[in-house]
């Protein structure tokens, strides 16, 4: 496996009441799953200063294995790992989320910024592996680092992206569980609409591959004309509105999964083979607005000429197509 960013393990901060000399800590949190949370705040910053220059977000962190809940208010707001206040208590198979809402310890990965709080939520590589969750090219250490990287940035965009899709629900008076995936549990069984959408995303990874900047734009271009035909011909009517919430999710995603794969094959970061990463992370699931979302992040990366990171990670809700459209010009 390879190491992750290395960082010091630290002493778990005691329950509210501060035991007896005696008295055992209410819960304590494995080493192993402590060095991996600490090393994963430790690629947050590191991602932020190193890889896209944004500003760190005041999230706070809320992280659990099996009977240990470990939250930090400060967690992705402190300098380093080793500033963070962490505080622990034990759990009874029930999380209380900082909103105040529950939800089963189970394998889990988001975040949320409702309401105006900010918080972070994620089980540890051991509910993971107990979970039967695997990543043989990558590691599951490193792969759940790069999962922690892209639900975080989601707090960054919350007031860009995520406006933007409040006002589509709001305008459409969408269900409150309209998601990233909505769109593809509605098309998926579309033979013609999913085909399209495999061969686009085939196509912009293929021009994130290519040989020179010609043929990159050739098949990019290629594929946003599919794209554009197949929203033309089923975003119609009613299901207009899909063209826009589909570009704002496969920003949401596709920033998130571009994060993870920048960390991942950073010398710094995970230090991983690219073939590795795209293999295991970028390309990995089932997931439409990932797959496609992290192919377009990484052609507007290869091909503008123009600091896009700014408006992707909360500068401005410019979607990844209209920045790929940007970088590609008039034809």
């Amino acid at each position: 496996m390879r190491a992750l960013i290395v960082t010091t393990v630290l002493a778990l901060t005691a329950c509210a009441t501060a035991p007896s000399p005696a008295a055992a800590p209410a819960c304590v949190v494995s080493q192993e799953d402590r060095a991996w949370i600490d090393a994963s705040i430790g690629a947050w910053f590191f991602s932020a200063r190193e890889i896209t220059g944004v500003a760190t977000q005041p999230i706070e962190a809320v992280f659990f294995d099996e009977r240990c809940v470990l939250t930090g208010a400060n967690a992705f707001t402190a300098e380093r790992a080793e500033g963070v206040v962490w505080s622990a208590h034990a759990h009874n198979g029930q999380i209380t989320l900082p909103d105040g809402q529950t939800m089963p310890a189970g394998v889990t990965s988001f975040a949320s910024a409702e309401g105006g709080r900010a918080f972070f939520v994620m089980s540890t590589p051991s509910v993971w592996r107990a979970a039967g969750v695997s990543n043989d090219g990558l590691g599951l250490e490193a792969m759940m680092t790069a999962v922690l990287l892209h639900e975080a940035t989601h707090v960054a965009q919350a007031q860009t992206f995520g406006a933007r899709i409040g006002t589509i629900v709001e305008a459409n008076n969408l269900p409150d569980d309209f998601n990233d995936d909505s769109i593809q549990q509605r098309f998926g069984a579309n033979a013609e609409f999913a085909a399209s959408v495999e061969r686009e995303t085939e196509l912009l990874f293929q021009a994130v591959a290519a040989p020179d900047q010609a043929t990159a734009r050739r098949l990019a271009r290629e594929a946003r004309d599919l794209m554009r035909a197949r929203r033309a011909r089923w975003f119609t009517g009613a299901d207009a509105y899909l063209a826009d919430a589909e570009d704002v999710w496969l920003s949401f995603e596709g920033t998130g999964q571009w994060l993870g794969y920048q960390w991942l094959v950073h010398l710094s970061g995970g230090g991983a083979e690219m073939d590795a990463a795209l293999a295991y992370f970028a390309r990995r699931g089932r997931w439409w607005s990932q797959k496609e979302g992290a192919a377009l992040a990484l052609v507007v990366g290869r091909l503008a000429d123009f600091d896009w990171m700014p408006d992707a990670f909360g500068g401005s809700d410019r979607t990844l197509t209209q920045m790929l459209d940007a970088a590609l010009g008039p034809e």
